[in-house]
């Protein structure tokens, strides 16, 4: 990319002009367009929901209250944070195997008449306070000393900084700190005066609803929170009841809610019967009560790797269960590095024994779990199992635009446009993130930090009129198909940014309004920058020959691990694949990659 050159904005996406970076061109196409080319709403939005309280749902919330619309901030947990919110206490057990991607998050609880109010005191219905907490809350899945993977600059909200001080990478505490000091800033805390008329915390959605006819929104809520009872013991009480909105923004990233487990045979059967040895690493916390055990880590992505990186010096043994990608991209090895130097890589697993009948006096635990790998190998002798398996898109609030019918990018036609199919991706939205069929309902599917801003000022201008959106028709034309909507992906987010600055700037051209400033390509010269010296004097590739030596070594000489020690088979690759890559390194140097040979490779 040249700086500075004009871009080509595509009139597939609505944009009928070329833009430069820093003002934008007012088009003959854009002013002299006919009216039908654009949706029109055909009644006023002043009433507006944001359904999350986390870097996304408060950058709408305070964008649209900026804005002047009246703004109603749903969050289940009982402060701002969303995903960085850090709770010692976990999630309940992931379900195994996966409810259906409809009710995958959690399944809503609405009661036949509204209002309603319950008050429940511990082991009312065989249910623990604090189960039924947990399963309202559902507390996110970062660990205590979780570490961000980029820097402060890239996750910085407008108008407020961070300590000159801080670490170039964070702990999740810094993160933490620094949401809820925005959320005080833009007085939308959980403890602030202003905002009591507009936040509405412990407060989960449970429906939200427009009945055809209706030009409104309709959101069921539920609202949970603990009440004084008898004697010591507290109770809790829940309150359910409706609001209307002309408008609803999804500011939740529902994928961190929606634990995924993979379809192993015989591994519910497992979990079932061990479920404080083998969980999701959502429910992850602390490596302390790992100290000295032999652990399986099922995934070696982002949250596999930090789980694996987290427990060295604790864990006795780590293996990691790595499943082979042919055209593996760059930071998927990347993330090889980051686990302990110490740990075992092994093929994906292809089945998990029955559990065996007890023959002797000794109980049955998860160490005699047989599992079976792809390549025949069998091995055993874990304390625990933590499947890193990721997540999946699950809105259960918005059930009637859920099609779990509908597998990977299939796109047949159904009589409702649904946004969420098998949850591993978004559909039918614009690239503004619009829902296509009823742009009343927008999803922010933007990374809060850099294009949050922007996607919610398009979301706020627009429904104030004051930025048109093509029409129906057109939206759909322009549409690219399931699971490519999402235009603004990493190695794109210039492009995107350009692509925002160019709408709205050409919308405040003609109806009226501040100018949008360009401030992207100083955090682009950073981002080079700062991948240059993360990578700087690390063997960070270290890994990257040794792990496709091992997926192509022959199955005779994988090693058979008892969950005390490996013996690998003298002589073999895998023996002195570590050695060789070292060695290697020592001669070459570290590889350090082109911030652009990055963007593109991911």
């Amino acid at each position: 990319m040249v700086w500075g050159l004009a871009a080509l904005v595509p009139t597939a996406l609505g944009i009928h002009l070329a833009v430069a970076t820093q003002l934008p061109l007012r088009s003959q196409a854009f002013h002299h367009a006919a009216e039908s080319e654009f949706f029109e709403f055909t009644t006023p939005i002043k009433r507006v929901a944001v359904i999350g309280a986390g870097p996304s749902g408060l950058i709408h919330a305070s964008t649209l209250i900026e804005e002047g619309f009246e703004v109603r901030l749903f969050e289940r947990a009982p402060n701002p944070g969303g995903q960085w919110l850090y709770t010692d206490k976990t999630p309940v057990h992931t379900s195994f195997p996966n409810r259906p991607n409809e009710i995958s998050a959690y399944i809503p609880d609405i009661p036949k008449t509204l209002p309603m109010t319950k008050i429940y005191s511990d082991g009312d219905g065989g249910l623990p306070n604090d189960w039924r907490m947990r399963e309202h809350w559902n507390p996110s899945s970062v660990w205590a000393r979780l570490w961000s993977t980029v820097p402060p600059y890239a996750m910085s909200f407008p108008g407020i900084t961070y300590a000159p001080d801080t670490p170039w990478r964070m702990q999740n505490r810094i993160i933490q700190r620094y949401v809820r000091q925005y959320a005080s800033h833009v007085g939308l805390n959980a403890n602030d005066e202003e905002s009591v008329n507009i936040t509405s915390y412990s407060t989960r959605v449970e429906r939200v609803q427009k009945l055809p006819g209706e030009t409104k929104w309709t959101l069921t809520l539920r609202k949970v929170v603990e009440v004084p009872g008898d004697g010591e013991a507290k109770k809790l009480r829940v309150d359910w009841w409706s609001e209307e909105f002309d408008a609803v923004v999804v500011g939740t990233h529902s994928e961190a809610d929606s634990a995924w487990v993979p379809p192993i045979p015989g591994l519910a059967e497992w979990a079932h019967a061990y479920p404080e040895e083998i969980y999701h690493g959502r429910e992850y916390r602390r490596p302390e009560p790992l100290q000295g055990k032999n652990v399986l880590i099922v995934g070696g992505s982002v949250s596999g790797s930090g789980i694996g990186a987290d427990l060295a010096g604790h864990a006795g043994s780590i293996v990691a269960s790595v499943r082979q990608h042919p055209n593996n991209p760059l930071f998927d090895k990347i993330f090889m590095d980051w686990f302990a130097e110490n740990t075992t890589f092994i093929p994906e697993i292809r089945e998990f024994a029955p559990i065996p009948r007890s023959r002797s006096s000794r109980k049955v635990g998860v160490r005699d779990a047989q599992i079976t790998l792809i390549n025949g190998t069998v091995v055993s002798g874990f304390d625990h199992i933590i499947l890193a398996t990721g997540y999946r898109y699950s809105f259960p609030f918005l059930a009637g635009l859920h099609n779990s019918s509908i597998v990977g990018l299939e796109d047949p036609e159904t009589r409702v446009a649904p946004i969420i199919t098998d949850g591993t991706h978004h559909r039918s939205l614009h690239w503004t993130g619009h829902y296509i069929p009823d742009p009343t309902l927008g999803l922010a599917t933007y990374e809060p930090w850099e294009l949050g801003p922007y996607q919610a000022k398009g979301f706020a201008r627009s429904w104030k009129r004051m930025a048109r959106l093509p029409s129906t028709a057109e939206m759909w034309k322009a549409y690219p198909g399931p699971g490519h909507e999402l235009l603004c992906r990493p190695g794109a987010t210039e492009f995107c940014y350009r692509l925002f600055l160019t709408w709205l700037n050409n919308a405040n051209l003609e109806f009226g309004g501040q100018m949008l400033e360009s401030s992207s390509l100083f955090r682009y010269a950073q981002g080079e920058a700062y991948f240059l010296a993360y990578y700087q004097g690390r063997q960070s590739f270290r890994y990257i020959n040794s792990i496709e030596k091992r997926m192509n070594t022959p199955r005779a000489e994988w090693p058979v691990w008892n969950g005390s020690e490996t013996r690998w088979k003298p002589g073999s690759m895998l023996a002195h694949a570590l050695d060789e890559d070292t060695a290697s390194q020592a001669e070459s140097g570290p590889w350090i990659p082109h911030w652009a040979e990055l963007s593109d490779r991911w």
